[in-house]
């Protein structure tokens, strides 16, 4: 996630609406995303909207391929950036309901392949709850992907910089005295796919596939990219409609995972009408504001008051793809907006998330 993110979020409020009726609202999506796709070269969107906990529209539109010109659908795979982070969350907590975490303790406590450098400011107030709250005073905002044929860097490697001229070698270190501060980290979620892999003794990914992914029936979301999860992908282009390479990851619990709008959509299901991975307790702690964000942060969620509305998911930006996930639990609805796109997928998923909200809030007053 960069940092023109809560720029997504500087919202899209004007006064009336007159589209009252779900047709009204649909036909007119139906009218002005093909407009917005051209106007901002964003080559394909695969797009839902959701009201009372059932999904009222659910459609792709324009190009997977450009050469090949394969359109896009609803199982079109598409990389999810940062959204990635808020999955992560969902492993994490899963292992502080079964007592294998403790959100407040040291996370040195369950470091054995890597530790935090030596720093002027106290280790021992990073915790599991920093981490996933973006404030335990942690290095490293973003990460950079690397090229499908080149050699990854290990998990520790990763920790200690070696990501390539890119992101200049930043390691992850301590950069301000934790719970003092809200500073968005992807470093930090680094940290916590460590954590996942020395608690469980197993890969972050197979964890996150076992115990999230399968549970919930997410056939086609995957942090392993392999030719299965490949095959059904998007291509990733750049600002100026440029297919630019498949990026891979080391650090994917904070940007790797690839998946689908009707997985996307699964989730969505067990977000509102609850699941056999995470308890009720544990989701309302999840996306419980903090006082250092401002309010716009809990434990892996970004949350937005929007007028009558709030919004709590997450967004997620990298190379060729950016994509919005943002639910109001109070009125179980909200909207996934999925590109293949840079820079510009963001302006094309702001104005039919201004446009929802417009919607829904005429409802709300009806």
């Amino acid at each position: 996630m960069k940092n023109h993110i809560i720029y997504l979020f500087t919202l899209c409020f004007a006064l009336g609406y007159s589209q009252n009726s779900i047709s009204e609202f649909t036909n007119s999506l139906d009218r002005n995303i093909p407009k917005q796709l051209k106007e901002k070269n964003v080559p394909g969107l695969a797009v839902a909207i959701i009201d009372n906990a059932e999904v009222i529209y659910k459609k792709g539109f324009g190009l997977a391929d450009i050469n090949n010109q394969i359109k896009i659908t609803s199982e079109t795979g598409f990389n999810i950036g940062s959204i990635s982070k808020l999955f992560t969350a969902w492993g994490v907590m899963k292992l502080v309901e079964k007592g294998k975490l403790n959100l407040d303790i040291p996370v040195e406590n369950y470091l054995t392949r890597w530790k935090l450098p030596e720093s002027k400011f106290d280790k021992s107030k990073v915790t599991i709850r920093g981490l996933l709250g973006h404030t335990g005073g942690i290095s490293v905002h973003g990460y950079p992907g690397f090229h499908p044929d080149a050699k990854l860097p290990t998990l520790e490697a990763s920790l200690n910089g070696e990501n390539g001229p890119v992101r200049a070698n930043e390691k992850v270190e301590l950069i301000y005295e934790p719970q003092t501060k809200f500073e968005y980290s992807g470093g930090g979620y680094t940290i916590l796919q460590l954590v996942i892999e020395e608690v469980t003794g197993k890969s972050f990914e197979k964890y996150m596939q076992n115990q999230i992914f399968k549970p919930l029936k997410m056939k086609h979301t995957s942090f392993t990219i392999n030719q299965n999860i490949l095959k059904n992908s998007a291509t990733p282009y750049d600002e100026d409609g440029k297919e630019v390479y498949f990026e891979v990851f080391t650090a994917k619990a904070a940007a790797g995972l690839q998946t689908t709008l009707e997985d996307m959509l699964i989730f969505v299901n067990a977000s509102l009408k609850g699941n056999k991975i995470l308890n009720k307790d544990t989701l309302q702690l999840m996306r419980k504001p903090s006082k250092l964000s401002r309010g716009n942060y809990g434990l892996g969620y970004i949350i937005f008051p929007l007028g009558d509305i709030t919004v709590k998911g997450h967004t997620g930006t990298n190379t060729g793809w950016e994509s919005a996930f943002l639910l109001d639990f109070e009125y179980k609805s909200g909207m996934i907006a999925l590109t293949n796109a840079s820079k510009n997928g963001e302006a094309v998923a702001r104005r039919i998330l201004r446009e929802w909200v417009k919607w829904k809030t005429s409802q709300i007053k009806k």
